[in-house]
């Protein structure tokens, strides 16, 4: 059985017995000195007086050989990162059936779905959950976006000594969100809900102080849809509560252009409006408030809709409580800081 330790190491130990040995020290010691039997020892010794040094090397382990050459598994790279539309599927999901079958039908591989997973893993990939991505967006506009027109709006806010404020707005429905639980092979978890469509609308705000050291959270709720007033209303609870100039970025969603909206930014000189570009929600730090909410609220079975709201109050405290957590929504989002 060969010992624990790569060739290198053993081959290492090798030669630190043979040093022993030349000091004088007998084969039964120096054999428990590297934690070797003493015919071991005695066999190395006797290669090293044949062939010195050369005797004590590691020598390569046989092994079946590798059935992609370094050509090829750059290849396979390439064909899976041109994705399964481009082979032929009609869904954009790899799996390990038709991975299996794109290495046949290009290389003349015979691999066992089984096995493809060993293989994907040694590429460095691994099986995730995609994310979802609109296609009006526009990829070259949302590139140049972050590269030059998020700088020459820090830059500017910088000037001005302005805090700079992320705004969304979502919903929470009595419906819940599932997320992953323990559970005994076999046998899934069942969360059971009444089916109702009602939900509760929330409009939040992370501001973040003009020395960007402190975020603070702004979090309002309705049972009703937010619609242009209530926007309006909102930026006034904000101009209430923050000080100098405000650089304030939201998206492109019709109520943020609503004639009442439009109205009070212009009356309130100190309130400096941007847009995301378009169908970018991972550009808004404000988007993942939702992602803790919903976290928070993952698995969970309101019957009402006071009982949401309850559940989604202690959630907003806990943040606003927890500069940690607020800066990790700046984190996750994409927008280079």
């Amino acid at each position: 059985m060969r010992p624990p330790g790569t060739a290198y190491h053993l081959q290492k130990r090798r030669e630190y017995a043979i040093e022993l040995l030349r000091s004088g020290k007998r084969p039964s010691t120096v054999a428990r000195a590297v934690s070797a039997y003493p015919s071991s020892v005695l066999r190395w010794h006797q290669a090293y007086r044949k062939q010195g040094r050369k005797g004590l090397r590691a020598k390569p382990v046989p092994g079946r050989p590798p059935r992609f050459s370094p050509l090829q598994l750059s290849g396979l790279v390439q064909y899976l990162l041109d994705g399964p539309l481009a082979a032929g599927y009609k869904t954009d999901l790899w799996t390990l059936a038709r991975i299996a079958r794109l290495i046949k039908q290009r290389f003349g591989i015979a691999y066992h779905p089984g096995h493809v997973w060993k293989l994907l893993r040694k590429l460095g990939w691994s099986c995730q959950k995609p994310e979802r991505r609109a296609l009006q967006r526009d990829e070259e506009a949302i590139a140049h976006w972050k590269r030059y027109i998020w700088p020459y709006i820090r830059r500017r806010a910088n000037a001005l000594g302005a805090g700079l404020v992320f705004v969304d707005e979502s919903g929470f429905l009595l419906i819940p969100n599932v997320k992953r639980t323990w559970a005994p092979k076999g046998e899934t978890p069942t969360v059971r809900y009444l089916l109702k469509h009602e939900k509760i609308s929330a409009i939040s705000a992370l501001a973040v102080s003009p020395k960007r050291k402190r975020i603070a959270l702004y979090l309002q709720f309705r049972s009703k849809a937010f619609k242009g007033p209530d926007v309006k209303r909102f930026l006034e609870h904000l101009l209430k509560h923050l000080r100098g100039p405000i650089m304030l970025l939201w998206d492109q969603g019709s109520i943020h252009k609503h004639a009442e909206v439009k109205e009070f930014v212009e009356c309130h000189p100190r309130l400096q409006i941007e847009e995301f570009p378009g169908y970018a929600p991972e550009l808004n730090p404000a988007e993942y408030v939702w992602c803790q909410s919903d976290s928070a609220l993952a698995n969970s079975r309101p019957e009402e809709l006071t009982k949401l709201k309850a559940m989604l109050t202690t959630t907003k405290r806990r943040l606003r409580n927890s500069q940690r957590l607020l800066w990790s929504c700046i984190e996750a989002s994409d927008l280079p800081w």
